[in-house]
């Protein structure tokens, strides 16, 4: 886990020098690309797997400055609520909820002191909720997100049995518009699980510079023939397509069809959601908690000081402190949407049930 091109000046130049592992990201757009059916309201799509080999430079690896297991002081707390969703009845279009807001509610399954929650049941092949989802939710700009929720799996639960998916939840921002398909935007994050193990994710695909474009293989497209004399301006990704900036673990940047699909991701080193009983057994309910900061920007330029953090049942798994989200081409950037968008790109390979309560949204973690 390492980073690239950690320097304070108006231009990033895309030296590689050594490698990450990288898992599959997914991809999506508003026109459909390969295995990808989303239209702009839908949830986002899943894209061929990739093998990374991601560069990096010299500069700040994910261990020297908050790095996973750092105690979170810089979690923003304590936060304002932005919305609070209980779960309690199915009218969710009453509490600011769109997008179609629908959503089956399990009396069976639920915390202590409440009485329902949200169950998204996948039948077998089919990549959505049974009953469908509350959908999305607008807040008040801001530039730091907190997203915490109760949630336990099925027995059986065995996602999509890929490297990637089933995805969870996002927040977008206020550079796109309220129908924004998530996966093609200007900034999408993702909180999910694979395979047990944590995800948090980050793509950016709308702010690619497509005149230089650094492939996952270390490839390029353009550049002018030579992508380490390229100059990128601030117009453009944050993410892998145009060079690696600030803490990275894993990438993701391919032709998605139309355009470009653009990640980075951040995994936890362990499953945090497991088979076993004990106390990550995911047919337990479990206290989830995420945090996201934006970064600065001085004198135009996006400065890799952004925060992303990822806590279970209390427990710090996720914590990093120099992350790029938005350039001095985007400087008024900030979240504004919240989406719940359980997807499973490929059709879910069996009967399998997630159960979702008391979910809020607030400025920072109490």
């Amino acid at each position: 886990m390492l980073s690239a091109c950690l320097f304070l000046q108006s231009a990033c130049k895309g030296s590689i020098e050594s490698t990450v592992d990288a898992g599959d990201i997914d991809d999506g757009t508003e026109e459909p690309g390969p295995r990808d059916d989303g239209g702009g309201g839908d949830a986002p799509e899943d894209g061929a797997a990739q093998d990374a080999d991601a560069g990096a430079g010299d500069d700040a690896g994910a261990g020297d400055d908050g790095g996973a297991g750092d105690d979170g002081a810089d979690s923003g707390g304590p936060g304002t609520v932005l919305f609070f969703e209980p779960f309690e009845d199915a009218d969710f279009e009453s509490r600011g909820w769109y997008d179609g807001p629908s959503g089956d509610l399990s009396t069976a399954e639920h915390i202590a002191n409440s009485n329902s929650s949200f169950e998204c049941f996948f039948e077998q092949g089919q990549r959505g909720c049974r009953g469908g989802t509350p959908g999305r939710h607008l807040f008040e700009e801001t530039d730091t997100v907190y997203l915490s929720y109760w949630v336990k799996y099925s027995a059986n639960y065995v996602g999509s049995q890929r490297s990637y998916h089933p995805h969870e939840f996002h927040f977008v921002t206020n550079q796109d518009d309220r129908w924004v398909g998530p996966a093609n935007s200007h900034l999408t994050t993702y909180t999910e699980q694979v395979g047990g193990v944590v995800r948090i994710a980050l793509q950016d695909s709308r702010n690619n510079d497509t005149n230089c474009i650094l492939l996952n293989n270390d490839s390029f497209v353009g550049c002018n023939g030579d992508f380490d004399s390229y100059v990128f301006s601030e117009a453009r990704s944050v993410c892998s397509c145009n060079g690696l900036i600030g803490d990275l673990d894993g990438r993701d940047c391919y032709n998605a069809g139309s355009y470009y699909y653009s990640a980075r991701f951040w995994d936890s080193p362990n499953q945090m959601f497991t088979d076993d009983q004990g106390p990550y057994y995911k047919n337990d309910w479990h206290f989830i908690e995420c945090y996201f900061q934006m970064n600065s920007i001085q004198g135009g330029v996006g400065v890799p000081d952004g925060v992303i953090q990822y806590w279970y049942d209390g427990e710090p798994i996720i914590d990093y402190h120099r992350i790029l989200m938005r350039t001095g081409q985007h400087p008024d950037m900030r979240f504004n949407q919240f989406l719940v968008a359980p997807y499973i790109g490929d059709g879910s390979p069996v009967d399998q049930v997630m159960w979702v309560d008391d979910l809020t949204v607030a400025t920072g973690r109490p």
